[in-house]
Parts: structure tokens; sequence; C-alpha cells
């Protein structure tokens, strides 16, 4: 991705920055993150303007090269950008009144307001459309009871953008619920991850949540657009996952170069092997490979047609063979790989996560049968 020449130098700047001033048990790394985020520009987009309706001309471009250049130096402050500037933000700016995205999108511009984005169940996974979690309609606004699951950066968020049926008996009824983070009755509960643990993912309790009427996005008459938005906004998350994969897979092939030119086994450097030749060769092909596919998915949704195929392509393709890019960086960089000081071992914890956000492998395959018409 090149529409943004300047972009690497400025996130890695911002995010140097964000790891000198934070540590990994740090209550408020995403608070200090985003701060610095915000300092250095990286966080106006056109979709954040109240005056605007969803991705402006451009603005998915940059959200994906700014995402690539950010996973190459680390995965929690992708995850926090993904999170508070990008999902969230874009489902207020679909669905929010007026008066919501006056009062909320200058503050997520400006880093001073913490989201998290409630849809995952524990018994729906990734059929959203199964979803239980209820919201009643009460004389002073609603009352919400139900749970979500690995809910990214809730344990510090403002609010937690909560989807919940607003009817028990209508199949995709949902609203967005605007949910305090210090709302009685709500539980959020860390759970432990495999990496990225400065930014949360957790279990979230309901148990009669009160509030008021005006925490609906866009109010009662945004609900029947609400299905339709989520699954413009799955597709989104889906094409950011996706540059997230690309940035980790061009570190993991740089890093994988760098060392076997300065390596030496046998009296020589170990790029004069052409087996690691090959190997470091086909790193950097798939790379490329990654690297157009979401270009073309850019290219298509810019355009207004219907990207939902080429954006799945691009997030089952992306995923899957950074999984394989990885693998090969490991055998390159022997037993280092396996320790802590070594960058490819971050990559190595933080590459899975690319294969079930946004929708796993295999819910990917199903959308692009059907865009195929199978």
């Amino acid at each position: 991705m090149t529409p943004h020449n300047d972009m690497p130098e400025r996130v890695a700047k911002a995010v140097e920055e964000v790891l000198s001033c934070t540590h990994a048990d740090d209550a408020q790394f995403s608070a200090k993150a985003l701060s610095v985020l915000a300092a250095h520009d990286l966080m106006s987009l056109g979709f954040l303007d109240p005056q605007h309706t969803g991705p402006q001309a451009g603005d998915m471009a940059k959200a994906c090269a700014i995402l690539d250049a950010m996973a190459q130096q680390s995965g929690s402050v992708s995850t926090v950008y993904m999170v508070n500037c990008i999902f969230a933000p874009l489902c207020l700016s679909y669905l929010g009144t007026p008066e919501q995205k006056a009062d909320l999108l200058p503050r997520i511009q400006r880093g001073q307001l913490q989201l998290a984005f409630a849809l995952t169940e524990p018994d729906a996974g990734s059929d959203a459309s199964a979803a239980k979690t209820l919201a009643l309609h009460t004389a002073h606004g609603y009352t919400l009871r139900g749970e979500k699951i690995y809910i990214t950066g809730s344990a510090t968020a403002d609010y937690i953008l909560t989807i919940a049926r607003t009817s028990s008996e209508q199949a995709k009824t949902f609203g967005v619920f605007l949910v305090p983070g210090n709302a009685k009755n709500l539980s959020v509960t860390p759970l432990p991850k495999l990496s990225g643990n400065e930014c949360a993912s957790c279990h979230i309790q309901y148990d009669g949540v009160e509030v008021a009427e005006s925490a609906l996005l866009g109010g009662p008459n945004a609900v029947d657009a609400t299905w339709k938005v989520l699954r413009m906004t799955g597709a989104l998350e889906r094409l950011t996952v996706s540059a997230t994969a690309c940035g980790l897979a061009r570190a993991a092939t740089q890093r994988a170069m760098g060392f076997i030119k300065e390596r030496q086994q046998f009296g020589q450097t170990l790029n004069s092997f052409q087996s690691i030749q090959h190997t470091v060769v086909e790193m950097s092909t798939l790379t490329t490979a990654m690297e157009l596919m979401v270009e073309n998915a850019i290219r298509i949704f810019e355009s207004g047609r219907d990207a939902t195929e080429s954006i799945c392509k691009a997030k089952y393709f992306c995923s899957e063979q950074l999984q394989t890019i990885i693998g090969k960086a490991m055998r390159v960089m022997g037993g280092r790989a396996f320790c802590d000081f070594e960058p490819v071992s971050r990559y190595y914890r933080e590459a899975p996560l690319s294969l079930y956000a946004g929708g796993t492998v295999e819910v990917q395959k199903m959308l692009i049968a059907r865009s195929l018409g199978l």
C-alpha cells in the first residue's frame, strides 16, 4: 500500500513514543496511546467529522496504510487504533444522530474518548444474527440483559457500543447502545490472551443495565438500518485486519532478510545458501501478493462498487499466508526466534489473531461463495 509515502516514518515515531511512555501492565495504556496518536495527526479521518456519514474518499486507504505501518511496530497499539478510531467510530458515523456525532466524534479525533464495540456472544460466535442480548424499552429508556465475550478495550472504555436486540420476536431487529463503562449492573472481566494484553479483551455481563433513551444510536428510527450497518462495518473491519496482516508479513520478511545477511554459519553468511535465499524469496513474494489483494479491495471499495467479495478474499488470503510467512521466519531465525528478545517471537504470537478478527477464514469462504452465486 503506497498512497501515503511518509506514513511509515510518522507511525514509527508515534508508536515509539507510545511504547516509551507506557509499559505492559499500564492501566492507562490505551488512553496514553490515543493521546499520542492524535498528537501525531493519525486520527484525522473523514468519517470522524460529524458532518460526514461513513468513510470519505481516501479514508480506508489511509487507515490501512496507518495500520500496515503500525502492526510492524506493535500489535497492541494497532489494536487500540482499530477499535477506537475505526470500528466503533464507523458505527457511530453511520448510525448516530447529528447530536450524538457532534458530541462524540470530535472527542474521538482528539484522542480523548475510549470506545469498545460489543457484538460477539458466547453462544453466537460467528453467527451475529444469533445474538441474544436484549434491550427492553422502559418508561425511562432501555434495560439491557445478556453477555458479550472477547470485547477488546472494554475494560477501560468510556462507552461500550453494545449491539442488542430490541425485539425478542424479530430475527434481525437490533440497536446499538452507548453503555457507559462505569454503568451500574455492568461487569467487565479481562481475559488473558496470547498477546496484546495491554488492551484487554473481556467478558461482559449486563445484569439489568439501564441507559437513557438517548443512548440508542440514531434513535428508534435507526433500528431498521442497524443490521445493514453492522454488515458494512464488518466488511471494513476485515479490510483493516488484512492491512495489519500485511504489516506483520513485511516486518517478518525484512527481519529475515537483515538476519541472513549478518548471521554466519560454516564460514559464510546465511544468504549464501540457496535454500535460505529461496525461503526468503517465498516470504517476499507472498507479502507482495497480500499487499496487492488489499490494494485491490480498497480500489473496488473506493469505486463505490460492492467490495464484499474482494475484501473477504483479501482477509482469507492475508490471514492464511501470514501464518506461512511467520512460520518461515521462525525457521530462518532458528532457536533465537523462540526467545522474547527476538522480534519474530512477537510476530509469532500476534499472527494468529488475523485468523479470527473480523470473522474466521471459514466465514470468509462462506461469504465469497455467496458472492460467487454458489
